[in-house]
């Protein structure tokens, strides 16, 4: 593992530490949840299994289609 990878790695882990200490506190509400999403989207980007510790939470419809929306957004990096 490389440097950036590691570093990579560490932000999503702090990300996904964030995600459940409010979601266990109850304090996890939308705009939280979309904060760390984005944070998470910007670090790791859509093309990853990582964004998934997010689907759990992600229980009113309007979250997971803000969070489906968000995924189309962002540029893929793969290649047909």
């Amino acid at each position: 593992m490389n440097v950036a990878q590691k570093k990579r790695n560490e932000a999503l882990n702090a990300i996904g530490h964030e995600l459940d200490d409010l979601s266990l506190s109850g304090r996890l509400d939308f705009e939280g949840f979309k904060s760390l999403f984005t944070r998470a989207l910007d670090v790791a980007g859509s093309d990853t299994d990582d964004l998934e510790m997010f689907c759990q939470e992600a229980r009113d419809p309007e979250w997971w289609d803000w969070m489906t929306q968000e995924l189309q957004k962002s540029p893929s990096r793969r290649v047909a």
